[in-house]
């Protein structure tokens, strides 16, 4: 195990947002960066040799002969928890457990099982998650599960692109909406829950707005909590897809299969958003790699307007394909080494094993932020053990988010999640960087939720 990486102060997190200015140098003079730390240096294709041994093996064997890599690095701050989660966190503490199935049991809100550095030393290290657990990866899964995200994460205006040969060619542009709220376990809220009763975990909705033959499809997807002694409810999924005119059912078996003739299954959202209790997961050690946790890129949407940059609901318009292509990414057209901002994180290595006949993985490395337990990479192979799509995420810390409505979440949020399939030459960027974190009433949110918008607002 490597050490910790060298920490700085923590950020002021009322700091305002700076001027965007162009970057210096930059590969891509349209991108425009907010400005650096100072002690910020850069890895270039000429300096690659700087790279080694600072991400997974597998990952940098895919960017170390870039041409074009261009990797900023940061110094290493602090992203504390919400004041709320690290109350639930030392509140609870030593309550949550795993039954005989790997379902968690007996928790309420907060971290689980202590294991970040901040949740060992709020708790007193009465109960710290050791390497000697023998079930240290699935309790590092569930804390995974229920890591602080706030309300949730909110995408008023996304866009999606796909692209083939290795990203040389982009055929489609889509955009839309998409929101996922939880409901229970929130350490934010009174009671923890959202709403009395509620057996639903999280929820989650999208909306595409364009091209035309894909708009008016939803989808909408509930997961539910676990009572123990009770038989597990699996996720009720329902699609509108405007061709058949009609709202179908997704099976659970489905969730591994492609979405939307995508690279991505509905179980790669978040790197992992399956059933923890129906994988088998190995702890492979902590390391010290690069992470990206507060992108200083401006991309779409915000660079369609500042009022589209500080939306947290509905769009201004829909963004043209040149504001698309503002900011570039690379290799395969999909990964975020083309000017973004890099900085060292504890970074914590799960790999996830399904045990489902038939599924397309036969492993997927999962690498998280120690400190916040986000991820920040993936790696999937197929069924014969090799790698076959490398998936990533940008992150972009809320205190520092031109949405209002993000300050005092205390959240390293999704601003862009991109795949490649290293097999094919496929990939997509998905890229949100006006997402935000905003608090939704208990009423609101169950008529956002209600089944049947789907077909009324898909006709």
């Amino acid at each position: 195990m490597e050490a910790s990486p060298r920490r700085v102060a923590p950020r002021v997190v009322e700091m305002t947002l700076v001027t965007a200015v162009l970057l210096a140098g930059a590969s891509v003079a349209a991108d425009t960066v907010r400005t650096q730390d100072p002690g910020t240096t850069r890895i270039t294709a000429s300096s690659r040799e700087q790279l080694e041994a600072r991400l997974p093996a597998d990952i940098l064997a895919q960017v170390r002969d870039d041409a074009e890599l261009d990797m900023i690095i940061a110094p290493t701050h602090e992203y504390p928890a919400h004041p709320a989660y690290v109350d639930a966190t030392i509140k609870y503490a030593c309550q949550a457990q795993l039954d005989a199935q790997g379902q968690l049991i007996n928790y309420t809100a907060g971290q689980p099982f202590p294991y970040s550095e901040w949740a060992k030393k709020a708790t007193g290290h009465k109960c710290d998650l050791k390497p000697d657990d023998p079930q240290l990866a699935l309790k590092l899964a569930w804390n995974v599960n229920f890591r602080w995200q706030g309300p949730g994460l909110n995408l008023p205006h996304f866009g999606f692109s796909y692209m083939r040969n290795n990203g040389n060619e982009t055929w489609r542009v889509s955009q839309g909406e998409y929101r996922r709220t939880y409901f229970t376990h929130r350490a934010d809220l009174p009671g923890h829950t959202l709403g009395p009763d509620s057996d639903v975990e999280w929820a989650e909705f999208f909306d595409v707005k364009t091209p035309f033959d894909l708009r008016g499809t939803m989808f909408l997807l509930f997961r539910y909590n676990y009572t123990a002694g009770q038989e597990y409810k699996e996720d009720q999924t329902y699609a509108y897809i405007p061709s058949l005119r009609r709202v179908r059912r997704v099976a659970a078996t489905q969730k591994s299969d492609s979405l939307l003739g995508t690279e991505f299954t509905l179980e790669d959202f978040y790197l992992f958003a399956g059933y923890v209790w129906d994988h088998k997961w190995e702890f492979q050690g902590e390391h010290s790699y690069l992470g990206i946790m507060n992108t200083r890129r401006t991309c779409f949407p915000n660079n369609m307007s500042a009022e589209e940059a500080k939306r947290s609901e509905g769009q201004t318009r829909l963004g043209t394909r040149e504001e698309w292509e503002s900011c570039r990414f690379g290799p395969y057209g999909a990964m975020p080494f083309r000017g973004d901002t890099w900085e060292n994180r504890t970074v914590v290595q799960l790999d996830d094993i399904p045990r489902r006949e038939g599924h397309p993985y036969s492993r997927k490395k999962l690498f998280y932020d120690k400190e916040t337990l986000q991820p920040l990479y993936a790696m999937a192979y197929d069924r014969a053990g090799q790698p076959m799509r490398m998936i990533m995420s940008v992150r972009r810390w809320s205190e520092e988010s031109e949405v209002p409505e993000n300050r005092g979440q205390y959240v390293a949020a999704d601003a862009a999640v991109l795949i490649a399939n290293l097999q094919n030459g496929n990939s997509h960027v998905g890229s949100f960087w006006n997402g935000n974190v905003r608090q939704f009433d208990g009423d609101t949110t169950r008529r956002y939720y209600d089944t049947s918008r789907l077909k009324k607002e898909g006709r």
